[in-house]
């Protein structure tokens, strides 16, 4: 035979020695000489089904089903809850949920095809019958799509080589059906399974594994295990079992070789599969395994059995980080390719034996996935969510390589093992989504929000109060221990990070402070901890449990960082791109269905809280006694003190002209090289009283009756009719809406739309738009208020102070200018103290505030400089 080169898929079934022998003595002898050699596979299992093709599927504890990847040795996770599940024709399973609603998977979702079923068979030639719950058999016919009855009763069934069923009835007897008749089997069994060879098995009633003996009538014994809930075969008739536990134990294990190269001639010859660690499960010890072709007449025998290499790499080794989705990766020594990894979870319960569990081997390559982010988070089950600049959900797509709009605005995210994300509102107020619609924790309030690869949901507050979600899902529960910033481990142990930037384990108490300080932490679900540092390089835990070590992201400055299965981080730079690790693999085809049909939001109502930030020890720091860099303007008079969302800083007003000339309107904006605000070009059809610059570095103007958008060349590209008034006030949050203040009342212009349209009744003189839409105003008295998602309240609640001016920055700081009776104040909000702090030594009546929540200030009525925080 010539085997096309280089073309030929090659289905290796890898049978442990003695496995053939074993069948076949099943068959003559009625037992075994010796118990075959068992593996024990990665996660735990209810069901499992193979195929007479090598397609192997499994029904996890909490239903959800997997398919085996038989090339990288590993269970990728499919969509559904299920009890039941075969395998089928063209990797189409079958399944049975838990309301005995019969299912057949499309490649994209789930079909219904029939109501009270116990049990379904299907094989790779197209056959498919069900075991009805009144014990009646069906097969299903694809012309008509509908099921015709066959004589018997079955609870459990399987099919043969020609497309029989073999059965277990309700009261554990086996039968078996040829085509005409149904032939009565001796024994009782739980289970039963039968393969291409037409190798049938049971777990019979006691829990044994036994193999059909046709020449002797009987069950044979297969040693090595006992407590057998569920049966399967492979092609070669190799049994596989789940036993006590769930655990899943094999004899055959199923590896697909991805390309053979032959020579002319010659036929191909069998290799042992090379390792893929950064995939694998669970380790297997194949030194004894040898390899055949299931095409092949006969089995074929490598000259030299090989076993597959265990590939290791230092927990210190270097990433590296690729230009874009698409680059190719850098090499790397050895076998090894350096190339960012494909990964999928199982959902098995045991920790040693569920592959998230199980680090990675072999470097961290970083791909710069071209995509931004403010915040991440991953799930044990490889979703990936993320939140924008202006705090909107987003969620990862690996089939578009790139994020998509989820319902919902957050200013903190996490996701759960199921893949649905939680989240904490600007307000303090805590969300969780089911899979259909968001839902509030009633009366909890918290600054910070991670969630264990077990589940344990932990959150902090502003003071830094941990605290863990109780078991009904109700309340939030202190429990000891501190933190601003939290991350939870596998066994739900949380880890913070204190208001010093000190690291450390709260296991029991007191906490366990680590040497080490962090801006970020978050942990994966193998217990990979990753931070970034108080001086910006991504570190991670080294095996001594206490210190940490760097992994290098040439060319980037993390933020923060999530983690994912087997500990591949993503990382979000200073510049809000997205670094990825890794790719999770999962069943995606549900995504935009389940973003479409949620209901609910992220607005809540309630107590509100504030949403706290650890301060930062390189960049700017608040202090109450800062000082201040100043800069002069060519400014006669001063109009509008403006700081971009692009952080970009420019003033407005007069500068005088020459002799007689009337003195020209301009707008300057601050060189950070040069350290001075130089002229623009920039100039709106007509003098507006009100600027702002949005994050695409757009020109927005206003003034009475209209608004004008300019791009960030100056060219005029939209005008917006507005009621006319006075233009009092104009903010731009973080995700594009514009705010203006007419007169006395406030209006709103969404993105993707084209006209203002009315917030609210409330009287607004003044307006500032911060983190995830946090929406603070100045009242008609001048009273300083922030929304809670129905109504404007004081701040601080219950007292009313005045403002002249009011800004906001995207992470969550406020500032206000303030009169008290003798000076104009520069105040800041204090949300964990529920106060303003005044800070000392200056004046102002015009602020701004950058993305650090750096104060800029102008005091007009001494002269039209500019001050700006120093760090």
């Amino acid at each position: 035979m010539i085997w096309p080169y280089g073309k030929r898929l090659l289905l290796l079934l890898c049978l442990v020695t003695g496995v053939s022998q074993l069948s076949g003595l099943a068959r003559a002898q009625g037992s075994p000489a010796e118990a075959p050699q068992w593996h024990r596979l990665p996660g735990t299992a209810v069901d499992i089904s193979i195929n007479s093709a090598g397609q192997a599927y499994a029904v996890a504890p909490d239903g959800t089903p997997w398919r085996w990847d038989a090339l990288e040795q590993r269970w990728r996770r499919m969509s559904g809850r299920f009890v039941r599940i075969t395998a089928a024709e063209a990797n189409r399973p079958w399944a049975v949920d838990a309301d005995g609603v019969v299912f057949r998977y499309n490649g994209l979702w789930w079909e219904n095809k029939d109501t009270d079923v116990a049990d379904v068979a299907a094989d790779a030639l197209g056959n498919v019958y069900i075991a009805k719950v009144s014990g009646e058999i069906k097969k299903w016919n694809p012309l008509r799509s509908e099921w015709r009855p066959l004589e018997g009763t079955a609870r459990r069934l399987d099919l043969d080589r020609a497309g029989h069923p073999w059965v277990v009835t309700g009261n554990g007897r086996i039968r078996a059906f040829d085509g005409k008749t149904w032939t009565d089997l001796p024994g009782l069994a739980l289970d039963i399974a039968a393969n291409g060879d037409d190798t049938v098995v049971i777990a019979d009633a006691g829990g044994e594994l036994r193999i059909w003996n046709a020449a002797e009538n009987r069950w044979a014994l297969v040693p090595g295990i006992h407590n057998v809930s569920a049966v399967a075969a492979a092609p070669d008739g190799g049994p596989w079992a789940v036993v006590e536990g769930g655990v899943i134990m094999a004899t055959t294990l199923l590896v697909i070789k991805e390309r053979i190269k032959t020579k002319e001639g010659h036929a191909p010859k069998a290799v042992a599969p090379q390792a893929q660690a950064p995939q694998a499960s669970a380790p297997v010890d194949s030194a004894s395994l040898a390899v055949a072709s299931a095409l092949q007449a006969a089995p074929a025998t490598p000259e030299t059995p090989t076993a597959p290499p265990a590939q290791a790499r230092p927990l210190t080794a270097p990433a590296q980080t690729a230009g874009s989705p698409a680059a190719a990766p850098p090499a790397a020594t050895g076998t090894e390719a350096a190339k960012p990894a494909t990964v999928q979870p199982d959902s098995g319960l045991t920790a040693s034996m569920d592959p998230t569990a199980i680090t990675a081997k072999g470097p961290i390559t970083f791909v710069n996935t071209r995509k931004t982010a403010s915040n991440l988070a991953i799930g044990k089950d490889g979703s990936v969510f993320g939140l924008d600049a202006g705090g909107n959900v987003l969620r990862w797509s690996n089939t578009r390589r790139r994020f998509e709009g989820f319902p919902g605005t957050l200013a903190r995210i996490a996701v759960d093992p199921g893949g649905n994300p939680w989240g904490i509102s600007t307000l303090g107020r805590v969300f969780r989504h089911t899979g259909e619609l968001w839902k509030q924790i009633p009366n909890a309030i918290g600054s910070d929000i991670a969630i264990g690869g077990d589940g344990t949901v932990m959150i902090t507050d502003a003071t830094g109060g941990l605290y863990r979600l109780n078991a009904a899902m109700t309340r939030f529960e202190r429990i000891p221990g501190q933190g601003l910033v939290v991350a939870v481990a596998p066994d739900g142990t949380p880890w913070t990070i204190r208001s010093d930037s000190l690291v450390q384990r709260c296991g029991g108490s007191p906490c366990r402070v680590l040497p080490q300080k962090a801006t970020s932490i978050a942990i994966g679900p193998d217990g990979s901890v990753y931070v970034v540092s108080d001086r910006s390089p991504l570190m991670r835990l080294g095996a001594d449990g206490e210190t940490f070590e760097m992994v290098q992201t040439p060319g980037h400055t993390p933020l923060r960082v999530a983690v994912g299965p087997n500990g591949y981080p993503w990382v979000v730079t200073s510049a809000e791109l997205v670094l990825a690790s890794a790719f999770f693999e999962r069943e995606e085809a549900q995504d935009r269905a389940v973003a479409a049909g949620t209901a609910g939001d992220t607005t809540g109502s309630g107590s509100t809280g504030a949403v706290v930030d650890l301060p930062s020890s390189t960049g700017f720091t608040f202090s109450k006694n800062m000082k201040f860099d100043t800069y002069s303007t060519v400014l006669t008079n001063f109009s509008s003190l403006i700081v971009g969302r692009n952080d970009e800083v420019y003033v407005y007003g007069e500068k005088g002209g020459q002799q007689q000339q009337l003195p020209l309107t301009v707008l300057l904006h601050f060189n950070s090289k040069t350290k001075a605000f130089e002229e623009t070009s920039i100039s709106f059809p007509t003098d507006v009283e009100q600027i702002g610059v949005d994050g695409n570095g757009n020109f927005w103007g206003f003034k009475s009756g209209t608004v004008y958008k300019l791009n960030s060349k100056g060219t005029l590209s939209k005008t917006y009719s507005v009621v006319s008034g006075s233009a009092n006030s104009l903010s731009i949050g973080a995700d594009g809406k514009v705010h203006i203040v007419v007169g006395s009342t406030l209006y709103l212009l969404k993105t993707g739309t084209n006209a203002f349209t009315k917030f609210s009744n409330d009287d607004v003189k003044k307006v500032a738009v911060g983190r995830a839409g946090d929406l603070w105003i100045l009242d008609d008295n001048n009273i300083v208020q922030q929304y809670t998602g129905t109504k404007f309240e004081n701040r601080p609640l219950g007292q009313s102070i005045e403002g002249s001016a009011i800004a906001a920055g995207t992470d969550g700081t406020i500032y206000i200018t303030h009169w008290n009776g003798s000076k104009m104040q520069l105040r800041k909000w204090n949300a964990a103290n529920k106060s303003f702090d005044t800070v000392n030594n200056v004046e102002a009546d015009k602020v701004g505030v950058d993305s650090s929540g750096r104060p800029w200030i102008a005091y007009t009525s001494m002269n039209n400089d500019v001050k700006r925080a120093k760090d």
